[in-house]
């Protein structure tokens, strides 16, 4: 649903234009907040609907250096949040997958903290 070409570049580039001399800020807010280096946490999850908009935003490969997982529900009605959203039996297969996932991950992570 959205344009690969809708990237980092094309950000900056759009900011540079709207704003008269953003180039300082936009390198300000990478000094400040690190853009790629914001997802530097371990042990988290990022999931993503297919039709999120958002999903450009985050972090979409997984990183098992620290233990970050992400996933995406690539379906029909799989927006923003939509794992979070109630289940329904109507959800779609990857979306429940997802669910399933995600449990499971929180789980076996609990079990370590028990171990521990």
């Amino acid at each position: 649903m959205r344009s690969k070409l809708l990237n980092t570049t094309y950000w900056y580039d759009l900011c540079s234009e709207v704003f008269d001399n953003t180039t300082m800020k936009i390198n300000r807010a990478y000094m400040e907040f690190g853009w790629e280096n914001i997802f530097s946490g371990n042990h988290t999850i990022l999931a993503n609907g297919g039709e999120d908009p958002w999903q450009w935003a985050t972090k979409r490969d997984s990183d098992s250096t620290l233990n970050q997982v992400s996933l995406i529900s690539d379906c029909d009605d799989c927006g923003h949040c939509a794992e979070l959203y109630t289940p329904k039996d109507s959800d779609p297969l990857e979306l429940k997958g997802t669910r399933i996932k995600i449990k499971s991950i929180i789980y076996n992570r609990l079990m370590e903290f028990k171990e521990e």
